[in-house]
């Protein structure tokens, strides 16, 4: 029974990190999603959802108003003020005199999601891009996921989210090492028409697929399944670049992946049953595999060098290398974190380790908090550090 149990973990970790990947990266180019460009390109609402931000407001509206977009018009710049207390409103009300297209859609304290709800209640463009306060588009952003859209079968875009700085402090290239792995799977997926994974500070959605999400969920993690659910696509779009501020510190990036995976989590489990293998092939396999089981790494890992040990302990001795394995890997992530604390950024075979070590337990944390029903409502970053 522990060799089953040894060898079913390391199998399904293998498939995650490896299998998984492979399968899109070959079935993507067996038969790669082409777009078809058979409509018109669609208007744009632009939708930045903000709690006190009266420090970045109005530069995200200029950076948006200043996009290129030849024949995707920006109909509407919508900012949805989430009880901002901070002057957030007067800046907004004091820009749209002078540029019409901005409007200021205020709510009583709710929350992300109600906000980002408002805004697509209030949207008239069809397509949605739900963006931050703090993200700045690349030329040319919203024009590349406008072009998606010409494809009818596509109902959400995500695009391409950078760093600003990554390189500054250890933490933040920690944070870049993990985006680089993800993006890339996600251009894998994307390719192979499998992508369910979305970046919500950067994120298309054609109107009329829009469907309402949970309070307590998040859109990045329930409209792509919902656009799936109705037989859509989503797609990862690489030129369509945008940048958002670095990682100031371990302790965010943290707290950051705590909050992200519980929510995901609650959302992808949610949706198992609407979207069976055998409705939805593709989706579930998505799910499962990049989500749900990668989500569930620390537990692996865990059972893994547990029943590795056990194993060795009776008289085999070859099963000793997960035990082995995973104190290297923590030695590894030791060393990075010594190095990083000296204000130097550690060597790149350390800080993948690092990396790694942060992530997965913040995994860890989010399933425990899924488990005790711990829910992690604030959405700002100012509420966030006030939480600890």
């Amino acid at each position: 029974m522990l060799t089953i149990v040894f060898w079913g973990a390391v199998g399904v970790l293998g498939w995650v990190y490896l299998g998984y990947p492979a399968l899109v990266a070959v079935v993507g180019r067996a038969r790669p999603l082409r777009l078809q460009q058979t409509e018109p390109l669609p208007t744009l609402s632009v939708a930045i959802a903000v709690h006190n931000e009266a420090d970045q407001i109005a530069e995200r509206i200029r950076d948006t108003l200043a996009q290129d977009t030849p024949g995707a018009r920006i109909v509407e710049v919508l900012v949805g003020s989430d009880g901002s207390s901070d002057g957030t409103d007067e800046i907004v009300r004091r820009i749209s005199p002078t540029e019409p297209r901005v409007r200021l859609v205020r709510l009583d304290r709710s929350g992300q999601t109600p906000t980002q709800h408002a805004l697509f209640q209030a949207a008239t463009g069809d397509v949605v891009v739900l963006t931050d306060a703090e993200t700045r588009f690349a030329p040319g952003c919203l024009s590349a996921l406008a072009r998606a859209f010409q494809d009818p079968r596509i109902g959400c875009a995500t695009g391409r989210l950078e760093w600003r700085g990554e390189a500054t402090t250890a933490t933040s290239a920690n944070e870049g090492l993990y985006w680089r792995y993800e993006r890339l799977v996600r251009s894998l997926e994307s390719r192979a028409g499998f992508l369910t994974a979305v970046t919500g500070a950067l994120l298309a959605v054609r109107r009329r697929a829009y469907r309402t999400v949970p309070a307590s969920a998040s859109m990045d993690h329930l409209l792509p399944l919902y656009v799936c659910e109705q037989g859509l696509l989503a797609i990862y779009v690489a030129d369509a670049v945008a940048s958002d501020r670095p990682i100031s510190g371990l302790r965010e990036q943290f707290r950051n992946r705590t909050r992200t995976a519980a929510r995901g989590i609650r959302a992808n489990a949610s949706m198992v049953g609407r979207l069976a293998p055998w409705r939805h092939p593709r989706v579930a396999l998505a799910v499962w595999s990049h989500k749900l089981a990668r989500w569930a790494t620390p537990w692996l890992v865990s059972t893994a060098v547990l029943t590795g040990t056990a194993l060795s302990l009776t008289d085999r001795p070859a099963y000793a290398i997960a035990p082995i394995a995973a104190l290297a890997g923590v030695a590894a992530a030791a060393a990075a974190h010594l190095v990083a604390g000296t204000g130097r950024k550690p060597p790149r075979a350390l800080a993948f380790w690092r990396a790694f070590a942060v992530v997965n337990l913040a995994f860890a944390v989010a399933w425990l908090n899924v488990l005790s029903g711990r829910t992690i409502e604030a959405w700002s970053r100012a509420e966030l550090e006030s939480r600890g």
